[in-house]
C-alpha cells in the first residue's frame, strides 16, 4: 500500500501534485505539490493503466503523468503533469520541470514501494514507450525497401576516415578526406529533404564530438561545442547548402582543438585531462589550484608540477590564459560592459582584468573590441 508519507516527499522532488483515485475512476484525494495541475484527462490514463507495471504517457512536448496501480488499498496512483525537457509555459498552461532521469527514479521508488518490486530505468520506458512490434514492422518494411530499391547511404569507409582524422587533429587529412568524397545521397529520415539534411548534421556533429574527444579533447568543451552547432543548424539554418557548410565548420572545429592539444603534448595524460574540465567547467568563478587537486585527487604541489610538465606553462597561468580566451569571446560577440566581463570571468577588479588581457593580446579589452568590430 502506497505510504503516504513517501508520497509527500516525491511530490516535492516532481514539483506537482499526486492524486488517489478509487478503482472505479473516482478522485479520492490530492496530496499537493508546489504546482497544482488540472485533473482534466487524468481518468482516461487510469482506464489504459495495466495492473503489474506502471504506467506512463508523455506527448510530443515532454509532458509526462503516470498511473500505477495499488494492489492492496485497490487505488490508483496518479502524478501530476510535468514536462521532462524543460519548464513549459504556453497559452497562460504552466507545467512545471522535472528531468527526466529524476522523472525516473521518483516512479521507480513509487512502484517499489506500491510493488514491493524494483523495476530497471530502461526497462520502465521501454514497456511504456517503445512500441516493439510496430518499430519491428517498420524497420522490416524498410530493409525490404533498401533491397528492392537500392536506397543509398553514406559510405561508411568515408565516415570512418572523417572520424580518424578528428580523433587525430589532423586538419590536413580532413580536407583531403572530403575532396576525396564523391556525391553519395543519403538514405530518408524523414518527409523532407531540410529535415533529413538536418538529422545528418546531428548525427556527423556527434560522432565528431566524441572522436574529438577519443584525441584528448576536454568532454566538457566538446559536449558545448556539439550543443552550440546542433542549435545553430535547428534554430537558425534552413537550407540544405547552409546545413553541409556549417557541418563542415564544426568538424574542422573539432579537428582543429584535437590538434591544439596533440601540439602541447598532454592528449594522453588522465589528469590533465581533468583539471581542463574543471577549469572549463568552473570558467565564471574564482578557481583556485588546492579546489582543483582535490577534485581530482592529489596534492596542490603535485598538480602544480604535472601540469607544468606536460603543458609547459604553470597552472596558474593557464587558468588566467582560458579567463582571457573567455574574455575575447565576450568581447566580440556581447555587449557586455568591461566591468561586467571582468566580474563574469572572476577578475579581482577590472584593472587587473585589464592588465592580464594586454599582456597576453598587446592591447587593452577596450581596443580590442574597437578593432574587432571594425573589422
Amino acid at each position: 500500500m502506497a505510504d503516504k508519507y513517501l508520497l509527500a516527499q516525491l511530490v516535492h522532488l516532481l514539483g506537482t501534485s499526486i492524486y488517489i483515485y478509487s478503482a472505479d475512476g473516482q478522485l479520492e484525494e490530492e496530496i499537493q505539490g508546489k504546482s497544482i495541475s488540472s485533473t482534466d484527462g487524468l481518468y482516461s490514463i487510469i482506464e489504459r493503466t495495466a495492473k503489474d507495471f506502471p504506467y506512463i504517457e508523455s506527448d510530443n512536448e515532454g509532458i509526462a503523468i503516470c498511473s500505477v496501480w495499488d494492489e492492496e488499498s485497490g487505488k490508483y496512483i496518479v502524478t501530476g503533469r510535468v514536462c521532462l525537457y524543460g519548464y513549459y509555459r504556453k497559452d497562460n498552461i504552466y507545467i512545471p520541470y522535472c528531468p527526466r532521469e529524476q522523472y525516473t527514479s521518483i516512479i521507480l521508488i513509487l512502484w517499489k514501494d506500491i510493488s514491493g518490486t524494483g523495476a530497471g530505468r530502461n526497462e520502465l520506458w521501454e514497456k511504456n514507450i517503445i512500441p516493439d512490434e510496430e518499430i519491428t514492422r517498420l524497420v522490416a518494411k524498410n530493409i525490404f525497401q533498401f533491397q528492392e530499391e537500392a536506397v543509398p547511404h553514406n559510405f561508411y569507409p568515408q565516415e570512418l576516415m572523417e572520424m580518424e582524422c578528428i580523433r587525430r587533429g589532423d586538419i590536413k587529412g580532413l580536407q583531403q578526406s572530403i575532396d576525396m568524397a564523391g556525391v553519395i545521397e543519403t538514405g530518408r529520415t524523414s518527409a523532407g529533404p531540410v529535415r533529413d539534411c538536418k538529422n545528418m548534421a546531428v548525427y556527423i556533429i556527434n560522432a565528431a564530438a566524441r572522436s574529438a574527444i577519443e584525441g584528448g579533447l576536454s568532454h566538457e568543451m566538446a559536449f558545448v561545442m556539439c550543443d552550440t552547432f546542433i542549435s545553430n543548424i535547428e534554430e537558425d539554418l534552413n537550407t540544405q547548402i547552409k546545413i553541409e557548410q556549417a557541418v563542415r565548420k564544426a568538424e574542422f572545429a573539432f579537428a582543429t582543438e584535437v590538434h591544439n592539444i596533440n601540439s602541447k603534448g598532454s592528449n594522453n595524460n588522465p589528469l590533465i585531462s581533468q583539471v581542463k574540465d574543471y577549469v572549463f567547467a568552473h570558467i565564471h568563478d574564482n578557481i583556485i589550484i588546492a579546489e582543483i587537486a582535490k577534485s581530482v585527487g592529489v596534492s596542490p604541489n603535485y598538480l602544480s608540477e604535472q601540469f607544468k610538465v606536460y603543458e609547459g606553462v604553470p597552472l596558474k597561468q593557464y587558468i588566467i590564459n582560458e579567463k582571457i580566451k573567455n574574455s575575447e569571446y565576450l568581447l566580440k560577440f556581447t555587449e557586455y560592459s568591461l566591468q561586467e566581463i571582468s566580474e563574469a570571468c572572476a577578475f579581482s577588479s577590472q584593472s587587473r582584468f585589464s592588465d592580464y588581457f594586454k599582456r597576453k593580446n598587446g592591447v587593452t579589452p577596450s581596443k580590442y573590441r574597437k578593432k574587432y568590430k571594425k573589422g
